[in-house]
């Protein structure tokens, strides 16, 4: 059994401690060990070395592993952010303060579509670069040159997800000194509100791992990760960022909502530097910045230069396409069978419960009359609103829904995903009707392959979407679930915005499908452009496309035109090849995300015709993928001798006891049963007595505050099956009299009137929100429209009345 890391801080102390008898707790009770500070960081990075007879087992109890613990000295990242992708360079510095050459492994978290390229090491002075080659070659390379005593160095990616990487470094010599530098590339996306965003994964979570999971399959990603013992650390790490931001686009501004940022903005605006403020940055959260371009919804055409000596991908320029194509109102449809899946295991409680809580209410309101729906909420089981399947969106059905909302907690233990799903495929869609799932979890499990080749399998007939909560939240499970479903999908690292986040999805949930998409590309010679991936893109209105495409060197693009029909309207989107700017880039930035995308597409369809041409490509490219590794060894180095202490992490075994055997009840005991709801670090805004404050509280239909106009969800819970809301209910909303509100103008109806006054009052007091409650005017419009008045003549109404008052 392989040890867990964590790392507590305090006044620049870092401490733990571990004992008999709470490794007995972990073994027998499942109770997360905590230490004497409050404050803990997941753990991951710092190091670790396993010494033989690790997992002993006497008298049916487990000894503590002998681990020895190197010191993380310093993390320094580099970011460099150009248009609508980022270069990472993350620089790890570590001392080996025992006399014995170590052999060591470390985690890293990573993007599930960050293309990971570079590898090396840097130890007295002497620089180990690492090479890719196809997985088992690295692996025998780099055990070759340990057990002959050379330094050598392996990345690869977790055998389970692909969020996660593993590096390890055989053979540190004793007393001395490591930097090991890994580079990657990233997709960066506009969001909702007009930002880009690059969020920097810095938080390893402990991954849930269901009983489905065989032996065979969790045994690389248990050992080489750890999941029961708290080991001591001597001294805390320091931890630097530094970005720069650039690449042809006017800048706006540059923020973050968690951290405190420095930001020196050139004369001209077209670049940045950003750095942390003085007080740090503190690795218990994802590092996150928000670029704001003056104009990130324009159309960029980016052509990256190939390299002449290069094979393959790399040898033909790359042309990288960023739009935003626009449906009209046409494309949205009410035939819609809508499941709106919640994650109610132990890791989703305290603000994320509440957040999914409010989200699910506001979905529940902004639902169309006429779709059918259903909610399932699942942790170690599942239970389904509805038992005999989806119902028509009725007051009654709404009534039952607004009834589980309202005690909706993270109380169904651990995270067994992949049950909810296959119950859900286990009966057809409803005739006639498009079935959406649409997804809440904090994504803490291990079995992401086999819930993303179930609904890969399924996405002809039920598209996906998805939304990740929370730092540590797996990236590999909630962007490829919505890539295998032909959906979308949202990270939410700030709790209160995960509303507006669901809302998008939700709008891009009820647009038909796009069909038969075509992309044509005008070049002179014709003949030679290739789609990367070879599949056209899902198109989605009002969302960040990209796209690339493989143009031989010497090609001229003349124009571009994306083209296809969604419901009964055609878009076409048509650009010139004087929109085409082309750049050169040593790094091969969009040639590597490129192939990161068609790995990821290859990694989907799981089929073996692809797995030479998968090698092929990330051999060419340098991205590491999960059947090749980078390795590298110091031939250069005097051999330091083979050290009984540094043991092949994932190979220990218990006397007497098979490692299958083990790991069978280590699955009853420990990991595999129940989730712990014990977080290991304390949400700042809680207070002593564990309430969230008001902000965080939901509001059930029926149990509304006296100022129903305080808050959004106040609004939202007051509004009718059909959209409508009452006079009474503008009254406390509004706080006006209801006199003055009756006979303010002329209407046909009450309702309609009273309604209007409501979305006057949106308007007013919610505009930076009105994503959130879109849908929900939309169908408060609606409502009006039936009713027989004027909206647009009421809405004028009802703003004056409002500004008057």
């Amino acid at each position: 059994m392989n040890a867990k890391i964590k790392c507590c801080n305090k006044q620049k102390q870092a401490f733990c401690t571990v004992t008999q008898s709470t490794w007995r707790e972990l073994g027998r009770d499942r109770k997360e060990y905590r230490c004497q500070t409050s404050k803990m960081a997941p753990w991951g990075l710092i190091g670790r070395a396993q010494v033989a007879d690790a997992c002993e087992q006497t008298h049916n109890r487990f000894k503590p592993p002998k681990v020895h613990v190197v010191t993380l000295k310093a993390v320094d990242i580099r970011v460099t952010v150009r248009g609508f992708a980022a270069r990472v360079d993350a620089s790890l510095t570590y001392h080996n303060a025992t006399d014995n050459a170590l052999e060591l492994e470390f985690r890293m978290p990573v993007d599930e579509g960050a293309a990971v390229y570079k590898f090396e090491a840097v130890i007295g002075g002497r620089k180990i670069s690492a090479q890719c080659l196809e997985k088992k070659k690295a692996e025998k390379i780099y055990k070759d040159a340990v057990q002959s005593g050379h330094t050598a160095v392996l990345a690869r990616e977790d055998a389970l997800t692909a969020d996660t990487f593993h590096l390890a470094l055989g053979n540190l010599p004793g007393g001395s000194q490591a930097e090991l530098q890994l580079s990657m590339m990233m997709e960066l996306k506009v969001k909702t509100d007009g930002a880009v965003s690059f969020t920097l994964p810095t938080v390893l979570n402990p991954r849930y791992c269901p009983c489905d999971i065989s032996p065979s399959q969790h045994t690389e990603s248990v050992a080489r990760t750890g999941n029961s013992e708290t080991v001591i650390v001597s001294e805390a790490y320091t931890f630097g960022i530094n970005a720069k931001v650039q690449g042809g686009h006017v800048i706006a501004r540059i923020a973050s909502h968690r951290e405190s940022l420095n930001v020196e903005l050139s004369d001209d605006s077209m670049s940045a530097e950003v750095t942390q403020d003085s007080g740090g940055f503190k690795p218990d959260h994802d590092w996150s910045m928000l670029v704001y371009y003056t104009n990130p919804y324009k159309t960029h055409i980016i052509r990256e230069s190939g390299e002449r000596a290069g094979t393959g991908l790399m040898k033909d320029d790359l042309v990288m396409v960023n739009l935003h194509p626009e449906f009209t109102e046409e494309s949205y449809s009410h035939r819609n069978e809508i499941l709106f899946v919640v994650d109610c295991s132990g890791s989703m409680h305290g603000d994320r419960i509440q957040s999914a809580r409010a989200t699910l209410l506001l979905f529940l309101k902004s639902l169309p009359t006429g779709c059918y729906f259903n909610v399932i909420s699942f942790g170690s089981t599942y239970s389904l609103l509805f038992s005999d399947g989806s119902q028509e969106y009725t007051e009654e059905t709404l009534k039952k829904a607004l009834g589980l909302h309202s005690t909706i907690e993270a109380d169904m233990g651990g995270t067994e995903i992949l049950q909810p799903i296959k119950q859900i495929y286990s009966t057809p869609p409803k005739p006639g009707y498009a079935r959406q799932i649409i997804l809440l979890t904090d994504g803490q499990v291990f079995n992401v392959d086999q819930v993303k080749e179930l609904v890969s399998r399924h996405a002809h007939e039920t598209r996906v979407f998805a939304v990740g909560i929370g730092d540590g939240a797996s990236t590999a499970l909630v962007y490829g679930l919505a890539r295998a479903g032909r959906g979308h999908a949202e990270m939410v690292y700030q709790q209160d915005k995960l509303q507006l986040k669901v809302m998008g999805l939700v709008r891009s949930m009820l647009q038909e499908s796009a069909q038969d998409v075509r992309i044509i590309f005008d070049v002179d010679p014709p003949g030679g452009i290739k789609l990367i991936p070879k599949n056209p893109p899902i198109i989605f209105g009002g969302q960040h496309l990209i796209m690339y495409v493989r143009v031989p060197t010497s090609t001229e693009v003349k124009s571009i035109t994306v083209s296809g029909v969604v419901g009964n309207a055609e878009f076409k989107n048509c650009y010139s090849g004087s929109d085409v700017v082309t750049i050169h880039d040593e790094e091969k930035t969009l040639h590597r995300l490129a192939a990161r995308a068609q790995i990821n597409e290859w990694q989907i369809d799981n089929e073996e015709d692809v797995v030479e041409d998968m090698i092929t490509l990330s051999l060419a490219t340098g991205v590491v993928c999960r059947r090749t590794a980078l390795v590298g060894v110091d031939q250069d180095m005097k051999p330091v001798g083979h050290n009984p202490e540094a043991q092949p992490i994932p190979r220990t075994r218990s006397p007497g006891v098979s490692f299958r055997s083990m790991l069978k009840k280590m699955r009853k005991k420990i990991y595999f049963n129940k989730e712990s709801p014990i977080k290991s670090r304390v949400i700042a805004e809680r207070d002593a007595d564990g309430d969230m404050g008001e902000e965080a509280e939901s509001v059930s239909e029926g149990h509304s505050p006296v100022d129903c106009g305080k808050n959004l969800m106040s609004v939202v819970s007051l509004q009718k099956f059909d959209g409508s809301w009452t006079l009474e209910d503008a009254v406390k909303i509004t706080s006006l009299p209801h006199l003055l509100l009756a006979g303010a103008t002329t209407y046909k109806n009450e309702t309609s009137w009273a309604t209007s006054v409501v979305l006057a009052f949106l308007e007013t007091k919610y505009s930076a929100e009105k994503d959130e409650w879109a849908l929900l005017a939309n169908k408060a419009q609606m409502f009006i429209a039936r009713c027989g008045d004027d909206v647009e003549a009421l809405m004028v109404a009802a703003r004056k009345v409002l500004a008057e008052n």
